[in-house]
């Protein structure tokens, strides 16, 4: 658990861009797949350190195999464990942050938000204030990384009430 701890704050480190960070957390999460091939969130966390390997990459190739392996591997950890906010998350900020043209993956981002945002309106603790500005933002990105600049404009009038419910 200290192990995983450690990952996690490096990760964010990394995704902020220290790039030393991103190859300590991939170890780390390296290391604790190995020892725990089950475990569905090691599994997304690991692929999300690939996918940050491939940012910091500086060959295109690289950069092209490494994302697409952390894709696999984060469809991989959502297979194991669909109903995980964490994991949903981790992916759609990958698909999202990944070149539309070249992976065709905003269309599994807005899966994934549109899924967070359905149990959040179920269950209006299931995510914060922040998380929901965030997500509602990110799906706008999607559907406009997607050519779809009109539903991108609806997103923010659909979930305004959500956004407006939070405040309260």
């Amino acid at each position: 658990m200290k192990q995983f701890e450690e990952g996690k704050k490096l990760f964010m480190k990394g995704v902020k861009g220290d790039k030393k960070a991103v190859k300590q957390s991939y170890d780390i999460f390296l290391k604790l797949r190995n020892s725990d091939p089950n475990n569905a969130l090691v599994e997304a966390y690991y692929g999300s350190t690939l996918a940050l390997l491939a940012r910091d990459a500086s060959q295109p190739l690289e950069k092209a195999d490494k994302a697409q392996e952390g894709l696999d591997v984060l469809n991989q950890a959502i297979s194991r464990n669909p109903q995980h906010k964490e994991i949903r998350m981790l992916r759609s900020n990958v698909c999202l942050r990944l070149p539309e043209s070249f992976f065709q993956c905003s269309k599994t981002a807005v899966e994934d938000i549109l899924f967070l945002l359905d149990r959040y309106q179920k269950d209006s603790n299931y995510l914060t204030n922040r998380q929901v500005k965030e997500l509602v933002a990110d799906l706008s990105t999607a559907y406009q990384n997607m050519g779809k600049p009109d539903e991108a404009s609806k997103v923010k009038q659909r979930f305004s009430k959500l956004l407006s419910k939070k405040k309260k």
